[in-house]
């Protein structure tokens, strides 16, 4: 009986207490109760990576979309490289002998013409080459001579045929000292007319009377074109292999290319490039490539290429870094604008138009771009509506819902 009543007391109170709160809401004024965010007139929920602009904002924005097709698009390759000099025009002059320079014709960045004086050495080994060549000279006089004699006399009867063929034997032996003697001037670096000179100076008269001799002999370039370096000042003791001055011709250089393995089957001789380096924004320099190297380097995976790049302006500097596109060819392919692609968070994307105001963020895979041009690989079929104006203003408002979703 007592349960009873105390079960029955329980069930009063709670139904007191449920009807007060019923009584209590009624009661409260409509604006204090809680509600949910409400939505801006005009405003409606969108999936993630949607974005919606309203009549006002799509005007601003000056949204543009155009069909993604599918055209001929041209291989082009971007590469880097450096520029050389050209290996083919370009001299390393050093001496023949020992010596010391005496005077310098050629500074840093002289015009030099082929055969122009570049510098001149004073050497004891050519005084003693000069000696020996005059020496051999005068002994092929005196054998001559004899020679001549005794060809009268053996007509005459008056020597024997064995005495003639001695002296003939010995103007040979004269002889062959002399072109011995006069081959190593050559070889030292005189010509014809400065050894023709030897013989026009005038005897030296003193105690022992002999013809003077020229110690000094004039280093001459090779080629014609710009000294570019230059190793010697004056007094400067040198030797046959040392290199003393380096003569270019700039009017062409070389553009060492590196190539990646993969991009091999793209490029092949004969292909052309446009060359461009920073210090030149505004000038694109051409060339074809005439070398690519029969093996890949085993660190870096790259193959050299040669280009050979028209430098008659003398803009290019050798050593100058180089960007270097190669066109490969023209093949089909999915592409868009460059002005539809822009980077978000390490990924490429573009915006698909939906309907005109709606439009959905699409990540795609690039390839490569040329003529202003991007390939899609991945993420877009032919025929989707690509923004391709406007984009930074869509990739704007989609980080600002980002943001505010996470403050929410």
């Amino acid at each position: 009986m007592l349960r009873d009543l105390l079960t029955s007391k329980r069930i009063l109170i709670g139904a007191g207490i449920l009807a007060l709160v019923v009584l209590i809401w009624f009661f409260i004024p409509a604006g204090s109760k809680k509600k949910g965010p409400e939505k801006e007139p005009g405003q409606e929920s969108h999936k993630p990576g949607q974005v919606k602009l309203a009549t006002e904002a799509l005007e601003r924005a000056k949204i543009e979309a155009a069909p993604a097709n599918v055209g001929p698009i041209t291989n082009k390759i971007l590469l880097t490289g450096e520029l050389v000099f050209n290996e083919e025009k370009t001299a390393r002059v050093s001496s023949r002998l020992d010596g010391r320079i005496v005077k310098i014709f050629a500074d840093y960045g002289a015009e030099v013409k082929q055969g122009a004086v570049l510098a001149v050495i004073d050497s004891v080994e050519l005084g003693q080459a000069q000696a020996a060549f005059l020496k051999s000279g005068a002994e092929y006089n005196v054998a001559q001579k004899a020679l001549e004699r005794a060809r009268l006399l053996w007509q005459e009867k008056a020597i024997s045929q064995a005495e003639y063929l001695e002296r003939q034997a010995k103007f040979e032996l004269a002889q062959a000292e002399r072109d011995y003697a006069e081959n190593r001037l050559h070889l030292l670096g005189l010509s014809d007319a400065d050894i023709g000179r030897m013989f026009k100076s005038k005897p030296r008269k003193g105690p022992g009377f002999h013809a003077e001799v020229d110690t000094t002999f004039p280093l001459r370039s090779p080629i014609s074109g710009q000294v570019v370096n230059r190793k010697v000042t004056p007094g400067l003791v040198v030797k046959p292999d040392e290199e003393l001055f380096t003569v270019a011709d700039t009017s062409t250089l070389w553009c060492f290319v590196q190539i990646p393995e993969k991009d091999l089957p793209l490029v092949s001789p004969g292909c052309m490039t446009a060359i461009k380096v920073s210090a030149l924004p505004q000038e694109e320099f051409t060339g074809c490539i005439d070398y690519i190297a029969a093996s890949v380097d085993k660190a870096s995976r790259m193959t050299r290429a040669r280009v050979q790049v028209d430098n008659s302006r003398g803009l290019l500097k050798a050593g100058m870094f180089a960007t270097i596109s190669v066109t490969a060819g023209v093949r089909t392919a999915l592409s868009v604008p460059e002005t539809a692609v822009v980077a978000s968070g390490g990924e490429q994307i573009i915006f698909i138009e939906q309907e005109p105001g709606l439009y959905l963020k699409r990540v795609i895979k690039p390839g490569l771009k040329a003529e202003g041009r991007v390939e899609v690989l991945e993420g877009l079929k032919e025929g989707e509506r690509v923004v391709v104006q406007g984009v930074f203003t869509l990739k704007s408002e989609l980080e600002k819902e980002s943001l505010e979703a996470g403050h929410d």
